[in-house]
């Protein structure tokens, strides 16, 4: 009987102990599935996110890609549209191999309106762009061909192509890209190889593919594809044909996959980006192994199992906040965290009453980098220059990196200058880069800084702290910018300008004035400066200095100059033809023609259809347009003389190197700046400056025009030196062209023989 009660008590004990196990182990096994599918959930959420935003940004970087290369393209039409390289052979071969060069392009080539093709390599085709594509090209100003075959090495390429914009049918301008060099730009967000990138047409047909070269059609593969509810191949096709973006989840061959799509901006085509989610699978896999031993190990002690899954839970938890709010990279935070802490951070800085800023910092040339040395390295890089900049973090500042080679920091700023050199030192101690193989590489930092003084959203200061970057790195050697209302009205300021100028050209908006330069005793006048006035109309005359460097930056500046060097020669033309005095005028151009070996036998051609004396044309270069480039400048100096011009230096003295140029170079005439008679006056340490300058010049056999002369003190002073000509206020303001041919009639006191 007492065996039969302890039986029965360990049978009671074992039922209430499976009892209890199965109960542990369904809650466990439950709580492990629920478990299991709310990562999986989480997971597949952020990989869908992931691929709207990889898609997207496929799409713009491709975009930007073609934009690029257009630009080059149409920089280098503006060249070509002169008869003087497109009409000479050997001179276009040479102008377009220093282009391609230049440019990196597989090959560069003119096609003229016969069908003619020539290439960088020297070679010419017939009708390498079809007249059909010729016929795209003008009519969209801009032309890019599905994948084809390279003539000459029969590799897989694009080619892009814009027009010569002088007249009709004038000509095209192409170069070409091999398709291995687009499959790079497909590949680079698109997780390291996981992914797929596939440029398309709108039909569906594969133009390009990465990371391996697939031909064939989207809809057709579609067909096979098990899409997740209420997508389908035909819903993806009506959403390309009706220009729209889209993603959708679907499966093939038992893999399940995310694909996105996004227009292109040119030839309807569309950016295709796939991302495998077998990725998410093996961790929620992983993590439902782990429950079910866990579900296990629990049956024999519950306690160890509710211990185990709370750990589980912290480190899901953890996996999770590392995917969404840490760089993977450099393991600092990302975007996410940094404006996720970002509020706190602020309000510290305003209960401790403490200024602060948004610092953008950007590595110079990175994708330079990265393509010479690989990506591998570029990794290295963005992770040294990262723990640099933490380094330097102080208690309560943030950092992040933002984007590929950008980096954000939230720093106190007691002051624009120790804040600027906080960064500069950063960007000393990050500026240096050692490989394996010992070979440092020299790198360089630029900062845009907003100092927050108002409450506006976050964007907009990050905004503004690029607005500051993208003013840094137009100035050469800059290592920071901040940014002020003034700047951001300026950018305005610009972008108005730049949209207005091409139609102010056409309607003839600039106006040619010109600047007297006369004889100190008799205040004859013997010649004049051009300058260039743009009449707005409502807005009134713009002066130069409000619009040249803008046109100097984004290369307008050369349809510029040849549009005020017709003016000027029609303008002499006009006083031969009346009678008038003709007297010799100074035209300056921009640094930007010396790379055109065309420009001055075509500023001959252009003088002689005219029927102008060459003399009667003085080019005025400025000591900024000769300096560190003293070897072209001189073959440019001569070409001019041998044509019969004559050459000045404008505003000798401005910089650092004006008798280094004097050395050098054979200048007709020497135009001393301004900036020495604002300081003469009161100063016999200046005026002895002066007189030594006039002697030198004088010694060497040039002639002297002093500019800003606006008193009689500083004209008798100049005469009494020997200056031979004075340009100023105290003689004769800039004047339109007609009120400066009055001063040429015969009946003028100081025109007369």
């Amino acid at each position: 009987m007492g065996r039969l009660r302890k039986n029965t008590y360990y049978l009671r004990g074992f039922k209430r102990s499976f009892i209890f196990i199965l109960i542990a182990a369904v809650l466990v096994g439950t709580a492990s599935v629920l478990a299991w599918q709310q990562v999986t959930r989480r997971l597949s959420q952020d990989a869908r996110e992931s691929i709207v935003s990889a898609g997207r940004e496929l799409a713009e970087n491709f975009n930007y890609l073609l934009e690029a290369e257009f630009q080059i393209l149409s920089s280098i039409s503006v060249s070509l549209e002169s008869p003087a390289v497109s009409a000479h052979t050997e001179r276009l071969v040479s102008y377009l191999e220093r282009q391609n060069r230049r440019n990196l392009f597989d090959l560069t080539g003119y096609q003229n309106p016969d069908g003619t093709a020539w290439f960088s390599n020297g070679k010419t085709l017939s009708w390498f762009l079809t007249p059909q594509e010729v016929q795209q090209v003008y009519k969209n100003g801009r032309y890019v061909s599905a994948r084809r075959q390279d003539p000459f090495d029969q590799e897989d390429i694009l080619v892009f192509a814009v027009p010569l914009k002088e007249g009709e049918n004038a000509g095209v301008v192409f170069a070409t890209h091999s398709a291995v060099f687009y499959r790079q730009t497909l590949t680079a967000n698109l997780w390291q190889g996981n992914g797929i990138g596939i440029i398309m047409d709108k039909s569906g047909t594969i133009i390009l593919s990465a990371p391996k070269s697939s031909f064939g059609n989207i809809f057709e593969m579609a067909l096979d594809f098990v899409f997740d509810g209420g997508f389908s191949a035909d819903k993806i096709q009506q959403d390309i044909a009706a220009g729209e973006s889209g993603v959708s989840g679907y499966s093939l061959r038992g893999e399940h996959r995310f694909a996105s799509y996004y227009p292109l901006k040119y030839n309807n085509w569309y950016a295709f980006a796939v991302l495998p989610t077998a990725f998410v699978a093996e961790k929620a896999l992983g993590l439902m192994v782990m429950a079910w031993l866990i579900c296990f190990a629990v049956i024999a002690v519950l306690v160890i199992c509710i211990v185990f899954m709370l750990r589980m839970q912290h480190q899901n938890g953890r996996a999770l906040y590392t995917m969404g709010f840490v760089d993977s990279l450099t393991n600092a935070d990302n975007l996410n965290a940094f404006h996720f802490k970002y509020e706190g951070a602020v309000s510290a800085f305003k209960n401790q009453g403490v200024p602060y800023a948004l610092a953008v910092v950007n590595i110079n040339r990175f994708k330079a980098v990265n393509d010479i040395y690989g990506l591998e390295e570029g990794d290295k890089i963005l992770k040294q220059v990262a723990s640099a900049l933490q380094s330097g973090l102080q208690e309560g500042e943030l950092f992040c990196r933002s984007s590929a080679d950008e980096f954000l920091l939230l720093l106190a700023c007691p002051g624009r200058t120790e804040l600027a050199a906080r960064l500069e030192e950063a960007s000393t101690r990050a500026g240096r880069f050692c490989r394996e193989d010992g070979k440092c590489l020299p790198l360089s930092l630029t900062c845009g800084i907003y100092v927050v003084d108002e409450q506006v959203p976050f964007y907009i200061m990050v905004d503004r702290a690029k607005l500051a970057l993208s003013s840094a790195r137009q100035r050469a050697g800059a290592v920071y910018a901040f940014y002020d209302e003034e700047f951001r009205r300026r950018i305005v300021a610009e972008k108005n300008i730049e949209s207005h100028m091409e139609s102010a050209l056409q309607n003839g908006e600039f106006k040619l004035y010109l600047q007297p330069k006369c004889n100190f005793k008799t205040g004859r006048i013997e010649s004049a400066e051009a300058l260039v006035r743009w009449d707005s109309g409502d807005k009134g005359l713009i002066a130069p200095d409000n619009f040249i460097p803008i046109f100097e930056k984004n290369g307008f500046i050369l349809k510029l100059d040849w549009f005020m060097l017709k003016q000027t020669l029609a303008l002499l033309k006009s006083w031969k033809e009346q009678g008038l005095r003709v007297v010799p005028i100074g035209i300056n151009f921009s640094r930007l023609h010396l790379d055109d070996p065309s420009f001055v036998p075509e500023l001959a051609r252009l003088a002689d259809e005219y029927g102008v004396e060459h003399h009667l044309l003085e080019a005025e270069l400025t000591e900024s347009v000769v300096f560190g480039n003293t070897a072209v400048m001189k073959r440019f100096v001569d070409d001019l003389h041998q044509n019969g011009f004559t050459v000045a230096m404008d505003d000798f003295g401005s910089g650092y190197s004006s008798l280094n140029v004097l050395k050098n170079l054979d200048f007709d005439c020497v135009k001393l700046d301004k900036e020495f008679l604002m300081r003469e006056e009161g100063s016999a340490r200046m005026r002895a400056i002066i007189s030594g300058l006039v002697s030198m010049i004088k010694s060497l056999g040039g002639s002297i025009v002093a500019e800003g002369v606006e008193t009689q003190e500083q004209a008798q002073f100049l005469q009494s030196i020997g200056c031979d000509l004075a340009q100023g206020y105290f003689f004769h303001k800039p004047l339109a062209a007609q009120d400066f041919a009055r001063l040429l009639a015969p009946n003028q006191p100081d025109n007369k023989q």
